[in-house]
């Protein structure tokens, strides 16, 4: 799903505008104690309010109270209070895809048709180390070290990311859409085509860590200070939150990228959730799978097709082929880089390693913790996708800053403009 909200609440350090186009997931909660008033709470204002720029969207809900079963997600073009579109096909379906004409909706929880529960809406993004979601709604795991194209529309949209290994100690839960157990990486970097011009969003290109944040470029000029709707050559608009440093890039067409950065302070590393909201048919990454194939198209376009049945089979399909038809090269970046360096710099085909030794030369592994120290640090996000990302990537690195991140990553923390409560 490609989903974009708009909302106006007051932060300490900075006001987004109402309409605005933000590309993230969306979700909101349901509570009715029993003899109770309901009370419902979200990660947008007004609650459940939410775009699609493409008619394919991905969504999840967990029910509660009882009887489960007769639960059922409803939307409404209508208003939050409104139940007119039925997304699920039987009682207590708990997720799906639907298709609908682009255009903004209202997940509609605050009706008697919808029983308490959390309902989530997901647009295509990366998350964590890096957890892929399609545009079709397919969850994977892409693991590989260098510069990638995340998707990409002609010549008017386009996203990369920077893939960064981290030496990690095993073992590593396999992936349930590819069975491949494998080690971590992160985005440490962004860069974004906007029309003719080219955004960049990463880490001080000198190379030394800096946790003071990361550096905005526009055409490679690095821009300064207070970023609040500065808007480029197409109409496109860049808004950067002064408290998060959260960055938005808006274009005129409903489209649009969010990029939130974290710092690793064991590490000395950025590293970035991307959730985007591309145009149509776009391709990368994140793109679509077809219905003959297990990954997204390769760049030109061809089908990987079915899953191989041999892992290692699998590992080279999905590293060797796929990975490196999607790998930028010096001619297609669009980032930025210091005298002597290039895309070349931050490439290494050999990563992820097959065997899972998932060493570094000259550094320390990071040390998993058990899955309760993780259930435990991510138990407040509410999404179960989101949570499930989170759990594993705690376990794996024994960073709970996850925990964080991935909070930030189901939308905005609850404010009073985003909590209600409903009569039954």
């Amino acid at each position: 799903m490609n989903v974009v909200y708009g909302l106006s609440m007051g932060l300490s350090l900075c006001v987004w505008p109402m309409g605005a186009v933000f590309a993230q997931s969306v979700s909101v909660t349901k509570d009715c104690p029993a003899g109770g008033t309901c009370t419902t709470t979200g990660t947008t204002s007004p609650i459940g309010f939410f775009r699609t720029t493409t008619p394919s969207f991905n969504w999840e809900a967990t029910y509660t109270g009882s009887p489960t079963q007769a639960h059922r997600f409803w939307l409404s073009q209508s208003g939050a209070n409104m139940a007119t579109i039925q997304l699920t096909t039987s009682s207590g379906q708990a997720s799906g895809i639907a298709n609908l004409t682009p255009g903004i909706y209202f997940i509609s929880i605050n009706t008697f048709a919808m029983g308490p529960g959390i309902y989530t809406v997901f647009g295509p993004g990366v998350h964590g180390e890096p957890h892929i979601t399609t545009t079709n709604g397919i969850n994977y795991d892409f693991q590989g070290a260098g510069e990638f194209v995340m998707l990409k529309h002609l010549e008017r949209y386009e996203v990369q990311t920077r893939m960064t290994p981290v030496a990690a100690t095993g073992p590593f839960p396999a992936n349930p859409h590819t069975g491949l157990s494998s080690c971590v990486g992160i985005n440490t970097a962004a860069a974004v085509r906007v029309g003719k011009q080219r955004v960049t969003y990463q880490p001080n290109i000198s190379g030394q860590p800096d946790p003071s944040g990361l550096q905005l470029r526009v055409d490679g000029a690095l821009v300064a200070g207070r970023v609040y709707g500065m808007t480029l050559n197409d109409g496109t608009k860049i808004w950067k939150d002064s408290k998060t440093s959260e960055l938005r890039i808006e274009h005129p067409d409903y489209t649009g990228v969010r990029i939130t950065p974290h710092w690793w302070a064991s590490q000395n590393l950025w590293y970035l959730d991307v959730d985007m909201a591309p145009p149509p048919a776009s391709a990368g990454i994140a793109g679509d799978v077809p219905s003959d194939g297990w990954l997204p198209a390769l760049a030109d376009g061809s089908s990987m097709g079915a899953k191989p049945a041999d892992l290692q089979d699998r590992y080279k399909a999905l590293y060797d082929k796929f990975g490196e038809s999607w790998r930028v090269n010096d001619s297609s970046t669009l980032f930025d880089y210091a005298p002597g360096t290039s895309t070349k710099t931050y490439t290494m085909r050999s990563w992820p390693s097959q065997s899972a030794q998932c060493e570094l030369p000259f550094t320390v592994p990071v040390k998993g913790v058990n899955i309760d120290v993780a259930e435990q640090t991510c138990k407040a996000i509410q999404s179960p996708r989101l949570r499930r990302m989170c759990v594993f990537d705690v376990m794996v690195t024994g960073n709970k800053g996850f925990g964080r991140s991935y909070a930030m990553a189901q939308g905005r923390p609850k404010t009073k403009a985003t909590s209600r409560r409903i009569r039954r």
